[in-house]
């Protein structure tokens, strides 16, 4: 850590730029809760390298338990542990709205307080991404996760002392209203999350974004980035509907906030792959509402053991070409990899379509017990609406269903509950012979009229090995007429 003078207003600053707020949770070495706070200080410090001055066991030293909240200043780097630790997690410590404690936190799950025009708080937003591990067992991820202002949560025990100093010599102890911070930073006096329910875009996803992290190549959002002023052109001026409210009408994207569907994939590396030619293979959906793919991108990105990601190559074209071959000298045997599509148009990038394979594995390699097909392609989706009084029919598909899926599970939960820890489903469904077909019909006396619904597969293949993630989507009820 470096040793001059550090204000809070900087690193509320830096916050703001870089957190990518409102969208997915990433759990890889970029947005995660220590991948912000990396980014963070690159920015503050020119580069300089927080891991080893905070993430080491040789640095546990420089970490001091939390006495007083008084004690902390805004800007402070808050940890629950002073070492790495399966369960470690950072926050900044932002410092108060009235009386209430505040951090800055990159996670899957929290509470976002909700404030009114005088500072005083007025509920929450509940966030919690259900599956949030970046890799390829989610490429659907729900737009709750990620960087926001939340409240204090008492499992932060400790407090960067390095920081601490610079920050008090900064000034940090003379103000700790962050009303006023963020004044004297030229930011508005609360970000708008913690103002009024998140915007949703045309698919019903909640939408936020901001300058520093728009552009960045390694995270493609699944949700369309919306620059501030274009948010009441997209999703009107209803509030997000709740769950005894009417949904609103889907609004129509403008054409240049259209972006192409995600390439599927016809040709891939399977799951265990030995040396030779390791291709990928793949197309893209065409038609006359179909947005026009201009161009491609292709990466190859290794996990590590811990699902950590590293992206080893990329690879842009300007033309919309369907196919790639993995350079063998980037694969190191014994370690998993994935390539990762997306087709390019006019307003932006794709979702990423991925094809992951293990590596010449070892003979004891966990991963090996590991199934990685998923279920794809499902409908309905994007809270498309069903019919009042008629049976909701539920498809989807798997690569190679005589081999990835001689089992499935589908369960269906009514939207507001599915995120709850025990929720009862509102139908679940168990087919042992599923091989030859990827549907499911719900009946119609399980769905309520106006009501959203979030529905999961879990195929489980020919070795009895369940996917380790299920798939997602979500649709409506019809209200009667």
């Amino acid at each position: 850590m470096k040793a001059q003078p550090l204000s809070p207003v900087r690193i509320l600053d830096a916050l703001e730029r870089f957190g990518p707020q409102a969208r997915p949770y990433n759990f890889d070495d970029h947005f995660d809760c220590w991948g912000l706070a990396q980014r963070v200080f690159d920015w503050l410090d020119d580069g300089y390298d927080l891991n080893t001055e905070a993430l080491d066991e040789t640095t546990a030293g420089n970490w001091r338990p939390i006495g007083e909240r008084d004690e902390l200043v805004p800007g402070d780097l808050l940890a629950t542990h002073p070492q790495p630790d399966p369960e470690y997690h950072v926050v900044f410590y932002c410092g108060r709205v009235g009386d209430v404690d505040v951090v800055y936190d990159s996670s899957p799950r929290g509470a976002v307080p909700l404030f009114d025009e005088r500072q005083r708080i007025v509920g929450e937003r509940r966030i919690h991404t259900r599956y949030s591990r970046a890799t390829e067992t989610t490429e659907r991820l729900r737009d709750d996760g990620g960087a926001y202002l939340r409240l204090w949560h008492d499992k932060m025990r400790y407090y960067h002392a390095g920081l601490h100093e610079r920050l008090v010599a900064g000034g940090a102890p003379e103000v700790r209203d962050l009303v006023a911070l963020r004044r004297a930073g030229g930011l508005s006096d609360l970000p708008f999350y913690c103002r009024r329910r998140l915007p949703r875009d045309a698919a019903g996803r909640e939408l936020y974004d901001n300058s520093f992290t728009r552009h960045l190549d390694y995270y493609v959002p699944d949700a369309a980035p919306l620059p501030d002023d274009r948010y009441e052109e997209v999703v009107g001026h209803s509030p997000a509907p709740g769950p005894d409210l009417r949904l609103p009408p889907r609004p129509v994207l403008p054409p240049d906030l259209r972006r192409p569907p995600t390439p599927e994939f016809t040709a891939a590396p399977a799951w265990i792959a030995g040396p030779g030619p390791l291709e990928v293979a793949w197309r893209s959906a065409d038609g006359p509402r179909v947005e026009p793919v201009r161009g491609s991108r292709v990466e190859v990105w290794e996990e590590t053991h811990d699902i950590w990601r590293h992206r080893l190559q990329r690879v842009d074209s300007g033309e919309p070409v369907t196919a790639f071959a993995v350079p063998e000298d980037l694969l190191r045997a014994d370690s998993r990899f994935a390539v990762v599509v997306y087709a390019r148009g006019d307003a932006g990038y794709s979702a990423g379509a991925v094809a992951p394979f293990l590596y010449r594995p070892a003979p004891g390699n966990p991963l090996l017990a590991y199934n990685p097909v998923r279920a794809r392609g499902l409908r309905p989706d994007g809270r498309q609406p069903v019919p009042a009084g008629e049976d909701a029919l539920l498809e989807w598909s798997v690569p190679r269903p005589a081999s990835d899926q001689v089992a499935v599970d589908i369960a269906v939960f009514e939207g507001g509950t599915c995120l709850r820890e025990g929720a009862e489903p509102v139908f679940e469904c168990g087919v042992q012979d599923a091989a030859a077909g990827c549907r499911c019909v719900v009946p119609a006396a399980v769905l309520s009229p106006g009501r959203e619904y979030y529905w999961y597969v879990t195929p489980r293949d020919a070795a009895g090995r369940e996917a380790c993630a299920p798939s997602e989507a979500v649709f409506v009820a019809s209200e009667r007429r």
